[in-house]
């Protein structure tokens, strides 16, 4: 029993440890800078793909190190004492910080992935889906205009995930689940950054509806740019630049 319970902790450690490495390595390819605020451990743990358990622990062990300061009631900051600092390649340091922070950061690459391929499969979602699969999505689309009237910000976030999720299914397209599944955490975590304004809403809920014109006229190429419009009104209002992109 007692072995059995040493390698339970030292399974945690070993998590722990990554954890504080991914929090680091978000911490550097952002550039964020003394006092900055990190995120709440909950979109940590959707991010960086983390039990909260585990999170907490990380910060605890960074806390201790100096790294971070835990301010009651306000949150999680990056240390004035000790900053962490980027590892550049040669390439890196080559380029100006502004440009090697939009080629570096976690949500400057999501947005890239998703530019790829979320209107491929929205086209796909045009001529494949079923005509329950386009009602559902329809509901999801309806009730996120009504949580958006209500002022429901989490709500209205958790339906557009699903939304995005839903379109995966109904392209019936296996190989689109199997490739796009394990990045689902990372895509709700992309999907809530504009959310932080919640004037935003209404340009958001527009552009799903715009999706949905287009797939009930069944036509893959406005479904297409549709879904490319909206992913570049999303980056657009995380302030995200997507690099060679012409928005």
């Amino acid at each position: 029993m007692k072995r059995n319970t040493n390698q339970r902790d030292e399974m945690q450690k070993s998590k722990s440890h990554k954890a504080v490495e991914a929090i680091r390595e978000m911490i550097a390819s952002h550039g964020w800078s003394e006092g900055t605020k990190l995120p709440s451990q909950r979109d940590l743990s959707l991010a960086l793909g983390f039990s909260r358990s585990t999170i907490r622990e990380a910060i605890a062990t960074m806390e201790a190190g100096g790294q971070l300061i835990i301010e009651p009631s306000r949150g999680v900051f990056l240390s004035r004492h000790d900053q962490i600092k980027m590892v550049h390649s040669p390439k890196a340091e080559s380029l100006p910080k502004a440009q090697w922070l939009g080629l570096a950061g976690r949500e400057t690459q999501m947005y890239q992935f998703r530019l790829m391929v979320e209107p491929s499969v929205a086209g796909l979602v045009a001529q494949n889906a079923t005509d329950v699969q386009l009602r559902d999505l329809q509901i999801m689309v309806e009730s996120m205009a009504q949580a958006m009237q209500e002022g429901k910000l989490e709500q209205f976030s958790g339906l557009d995930f699903n939304f995005h999720g839903q379109m995966l299914e109904a392209a019936n397209n296996c190989f689109f689940n199997l490739s796009i599944s394990p990045f689902l955490d990372l895509f709700h975590e992309s999907q809530k950054l504009p959310f932080r304004a919640s004037e935003d809403l209404g340009e958001t809920l527009v552009e799903h509806e715009r999706i949905m014109d287009a797939l009930w006229r069944r036509s893959p190429e406005d479904a297409s740019i549709a879904m490319r419009q909206h992913v570049e009104g999303v980056a657009a209002r995380a302030g995200v630049v997507i690099p060679g992109n012409s928005r």
